[in-house]
């Protein structure tokens, strides 16, 4: 039995396996951009989110709650009416010869309290509204940032795939020709260990893929969905986030704007609380019967309490530290927010500069080292598992620049959401208005 094999050049298989390769690129890459007619975008992910999560909807019942406080805060107390009967039994006579007496009282507010505290609670309900956007920019954020996992997921899915039927197809190709005593067993081996490598490649790719797509859908309730998701940089002005000024940028941060509400709530709290400081005037009138004469007369009360222990001087302190405790918690925020900006611009520049390099410099240089190694391997300068891995190496290149672009659209998107989220809040109008048309 000869164990040894025959080395003789095979120009046409080389060119023929080289032709198949460069076609398997070509076409595979042509078939997953036109897989899907309809392709599933960003401001498709945000209109879900916004239509089918809770979270906002919990915040506008807040709305509703803060809002009938306010108007329950303004009322005044219910009259009371009154019935008084007395000189009767024992040796007095019966019912018909006691003294009666019905009255109403109604207790009058003074110093303005209720419709102060009708202001502080309206300025509660304008803080709820200042949660509200707070909630649904957090809820934009979110699910922009599911979608953009998902995206990137589902392409290097893709390119993982391409890559392991890549992997399979040449190692068939050189079992035939190990087998035909035409290539070396250990190259059969080395053709086994990448394929194995590109299976394990696409097996991690396609359990993240799912996860990525299970939390996105999850954000809406929804069904797994086989749409292709186009790339959320198509969406995002980039160039509004360069050489932003921080205090402008955090101006309009939702967070931001509701500690603001609260601070004035707050201040307008010691305001009711000074108020109430003064003692409510209660008064009454009313008819009294004499059961011994017969005769009826009116009556008229006043009560009016003296403020001399309690003043609500605790209210008012209470009250008092409140609002300062807001305000320091407004200044916390405004600091964080600062610090939040300063960590997510410089993301979003390595981001940048990352992608910049591997889409401008890296990638066209792999393509040339793929290009240069496909005439290689044609003139039989280089060994097809040479090729095969600088194949691999530009595949990797692929999957870095989708993961560089997946970055990039990270920070783009926590800068957005530090500015009060105007870009996916653009998206989430245009898509509306769209439809309204």
């Amino acid at each position: 039995m000869n164990s040894t094999f025959i080395a003789r050049p095979n120009w046409l298989g080389r060119m023929t396996m080289a032709a198949v390769l460069l076609a398997w690129i070509s076409i595979s890459s042509a078939e997953a951009q036109s897989a899907s007619a309809v392709p599933f975008t960003l401001s498709d992910a945000l209109n879900l989110a916004l239509e089918n999560n809770p979270i906002t909807d919990a915040a506008r019942e807040e709305i509703r709650a803060a809002e009938s406080d306010a108007l329950q805060a303004g009322l005044w107390d219910n009259p009371i009416l009154g019935a008084e009967i007395e000189e009767f039994g024992s040796d007095r006579g019966g019912l018909g010869d006691a003294d009666t007496t019905l009255s109403i009282n109604q207790t009058i507010p003074l110093g303005g309290d209720r419709g102060r505290a009708r202001d502080a609670a309206s300025a509660w309900a304008r803080a709820a509204t200042a949660d509200l956007a707070l909630q649904r920019t957090r809820l934009l954020a979110s699910t922009a940032q599911a979608y953009v996992d998902a995206q990137a997921a589902s392409e290097t899915l893709s390119l993982r795939t391409e890559l392991l039927e890549i992997a399979n197809n040449s190692a068939e190709a050189i079992r035939s020709r190990v087998d035909a005593g035409r290539a070396s067993p250990i190259e059969r081996n080395r053709a086994e260990m990448l394929v194995g490598l590109a299976t394990i490649a696409a097996n991690d790719a396609e359990s993240a893929q799912a996860a990525a797509n299970d939390q996105l859908v999850a954000i809406w309730s929804g069904d797994a969905f086989s749409e292709e998701l186009t790339s959320p940089l198509q969406s995002l002005d980039l160039s509004a986030f360069a050489d932003a000024n921080p205090v402008e940028w955090i101006s309009n941060n939702p967070g931001l704007i509701q500690l603001r509400a609260i601070t004035r709530a707050r201040g307008l709290e010691i305001r009711r609380e000074r108020a109430e400081a003064i003692p409510d005037v209660t008064v009454g009138a009313g008819v009294r019967r004499f059961g011994a004469t017969d005769e009826t007369a009116f009556v008229a009360t006043l009560e009016i309490p003296i403020p001399i222990i309690n003043r609500n001087q605790g209210g008012v302190a209470a009250a008092a530290s409140r609002e300062t405790a807001a305000r320091l918690n407004e200044e916390v925020m405004r600091r964080s927010l600062i610090a939040q900006y300063a960590a997510s611009a410089g993301r979003f520049a390595r981001a940048q500069s990352t992608y910049t390099q591997l889409n401008q410099n890296i990638l066209p240089a792999s393509e040339n080292a793929l290009s240069a190694a496909q005439e290689a391997y044609r003139e039989g300068a280089m060994d097809i598992l040479n090729f095969l891995d600088i194949q691999r190496s530009y595949f990797n290149v692929r999957v870095d620049l989708i993961a560089a672009r997946a970055e990039l659209a990270r920070a783009a998107i926590e800068l957005d959401a530090i500015a009060g989220a105007p870009q996916l809040t653009r998206l989430v109008q245009t898509t509306s208005e769209e439809a309204a048309q």
